[in-house]
């Protein structure tokens, strides 16, 4: 019976052992499926992601060229920089409590040791900066006097402005790419945390300033320490170590000396611009806006209550008020008028007009400064006569004079410099003025009063402070309308010049020989005359040619007597431009001083310190050409 049993088993035993044997070879079947998945399909992914996560690419930042002045002075240039660089993981609590006492001030607001852990874990290399630009005491304290695993100090290249707030808005400054120029610029090299020119000629110059980033490949273990024993060539393909490529210098046109000279003559002003330029080349030897701001601290980290701040600021600082701020060019455009009116044939030198200090035209009433009584065109301009000039926009046709003459000298377009949206102004028409009751019935179109308001710079005309002193470099040099320069020549980091740009003409501006002679003795007497708008202001010492302006903001607005003081903002714009020395032109400029008065009382004196600062001074107008 045993037996019997023990035979009716067998089978059922040789069923459980091929059910086995099927089993395990089917196994072995699916690991050598998956083990050929994985090493011969994937081995080279599945290397490669290894490989990355033990090699890690540090990045080498380029140095960004300089931005220097005409004589080779930094403006613009880079200093180093130390951040406070942990790893968690290799960081004890004690460590990093002793970290933080060596930091002093700095730590307060770093994160405390259980959210440093946190952040630890979820870094790709499990390092985190912790301290941007501590000061070099600080940074010789940590790593003279600890010795503290998972601490590193890294040095970094930082731009520095070493003249702090000087001609800030033409430099401009850098911050942090954002997330979509990340994106959108990632084919020009451009990544989180990259800086970038944000304004100024660090944006418009910014391909030749900021260089090509290098990098280096290192082996690390999970702990992030870095291990000499393995050969990247095992690991990598291509090189191992780029060395980063410095960008190029941009030397300007601009004079640290002649800036600082203009940014002192505005002193005590809230919101003021001036431009000098070179009348035989159109060079910029000064751009100033004020109010203005420190590019050190735009291109570090801007805190949220200094970012308020600035913006909220009504004098509005971060508008570049030489280029992209129009305004009212008020008298100093009767210089425009003069000369579509001799040009044109329209009078002579000799011609005379009575001024009774208004002009009626209708039911209104054109006011002057005062009665003049009878007065020709040069004792117009050195008296700033606005009959006079009355009498000429009330001339048939003559609007469009006044455009055609405005525009040839370079006014209703930008001034070609490209920096800060550099605005183009407006000069009016007749057809504009007729097109405006196409668009709104009740607008009155053109009528008489237009050009009479025009003829004086008032009305809907707008200049920017760098046409104008385009405009009277131009009157200066006889015509010659300059593309402004502010930028001479492109060098490489070793010295050598990368690209050169020389003094290019906008236009050629016909004006005759006597048009210009009896507008400069107009011009000159309104400095040197006394009965000239500017004679209080006049230099002692050498002859200047200008001309003042009083735009008015609002109409009616003007203060009268005893009247009480307007409000800021209702206080007309005070303006000078012209060029000096008269008799052999060097320098044309123009200043405005937003709500200042006066352009006699307040621009004027402005505009002769800078020619006196400038001309007392023989090595700078050597320096400059102007000798």
């Amino acid at each position: 019976m045993e037996i019997a049993g023990q035979d009716a088993e067998l089978p059922e035993i040789r069923v459980r052992t091929q059910l086995f044997a099927v089993f395990a070879l089917l196994a072995f079947a699916g690991l050598g499926v998956r083990l050929f998945y994985l090493q011969i399909v994937e081995g080279d992914n599945f290397y490669r992601e290894t490989s990355e996560r033990i090699v890690k690419t540090v990045t080498l930042p380029a140095v960004r060229g300089e931005i220097r002045d005409r004589r080779n002075r930094p403006l613009a240039t880079t200093r180093p920089s130390y951040n406070v660089v942990v790893n968690p993981a290799q960081l004890s609590h004690e460590g990093y409590a002793r970290l933080l006492a060596g930091l002093g001030p700095l730590a307060e607001g770093l994160p405390d040791w259980t959210k440093v852990q946190e952040d630890g874990r979820k870094a790709r290399d499990g390092s985190l900066l912790l301290a941007e630009d501590i000061p070099r005491d600080a940074m010789a304290a940590i790593e003279t006097t600890q010795d503290n695993p998972g601490v590193r100090i890294v040095a970094v290249p930082r731009r520095h402005y070493p003249n702090g707030p000087l001609a800030a808005h033409a430099l401009g400054y850098m911050n942090e790419v954002s997330a979509d120029e990340v994106r959108t610029r990632q084919d020009e090299g451009y990544r989180a945390g990259d800086l970038i020119g944000r304004a100024g000629l660090e944006r418009q110059w910014e391909s030749y300033l900021r260089g090509q980033r290098g990098f280096e490949r290192l082996v690390m273990d999970r702990r992030g320490l870095r291990r000499a024993d393995v050969h990247l060539s095992d690991l990598v393909e291509g090189p191992t170590k780029q060395l980063p490529v410095a960008g190029n210098n941009v030397i300007l046109t601009i004079d640290v000396d002649v800036q600082r000279i203009a940014e002192r003559a505005l002193r005590g002003k809230l919101a003021a611009a001036a431009v000098v330029l070179e009348v035989d080349t159109g060079r910029i030897l000064a751009l100033v806006s004020k109010p203005g701001f420190d590019p050190n601290m735009m291109s570090g980290r801007l805190s949220s209550e200094a970012e308020s701040r600035i913006t909220s600021n009504r004098l509005r600082p971060f508008v570049d008020k030489a280029l992209s701020e129009t305004y009212n060019p008020g008298s100093t455009f009767k210089v425009i008028t003069a000369l579509a009116a001799l040009e044109e044939g329209l009078i002579t030198a000799d011609d005379r007009t009575k001024c009774y200090g208004f002009l009626q035209v209708g039911r209104r009433r054109f006011r002057c400064t005062k009665s003049h009584g009878l007065i020709g065109l040069t004792g117009a301009i050195t008296q700033s006569c606005n009959v006079f000039f009355y009498e000429l926009g009330a001339r048939p046709g003559m609007m469009n004079r006044l455009a055609k003459f405005a525009t040839e000298l370079g006014l209703g377009a930008p001034s070609g410099l490209g920096l800060n949206s550099d605005q183009s102004g407006f000069v009016p028409t007749e057809e504009w003025h007729r097109a405006q009751q196409t668009a709104d019935p009740k607008n009155e179109g053109f009528v008489v009063g237009h050009a009479l308001n025009t003829s004086i710079g008032e009305g809907a005309t707008r200049a920017t402070v760098i046409q104008m002193a385009l405009l009277y470099t131009a009157i200066a040099n006889g015509g010659k309308l300059w593309l402004p320069q502010m930028v001479g020549r492109i060098e490489s980091p070793a010295g050598q010049v990368v690209e050169e740009f020389p003094p290019r003409t906008r236009r050629e501006v016909s004006l005759s020989a006597e048009s210009l002679a009896t507008l400069r003795r107009g011009l000159v007497g309104v400095v040197n005359d006394p009965k000239g708008t500017a004679y209080k202001a006049r230099s002692k010492r050498f002859l200047v040619a200008g001309k003042t302006g009083t735009a008015q903001v609002q109409r009616g607005a003007r203060h009268k007597g005893d009247d009480p003081p307007l409000p800021y903002e209702q206080i007309d714009h005070a303006w000078f431009a012209g060029f000096a020395p008269a008799d052999h032109p060097r320098i044309a400029f123009a200043v405005i001083v937003e709500h200042g008065g006066h352009g006699g009382d307040v621009a004027a004196p402005v505009a002769m310190e800078i020619v006196d600062s400038y001309f007392d001074d023989p090595a700078l107008a050597q320096a400059t050409g102007t000798h």
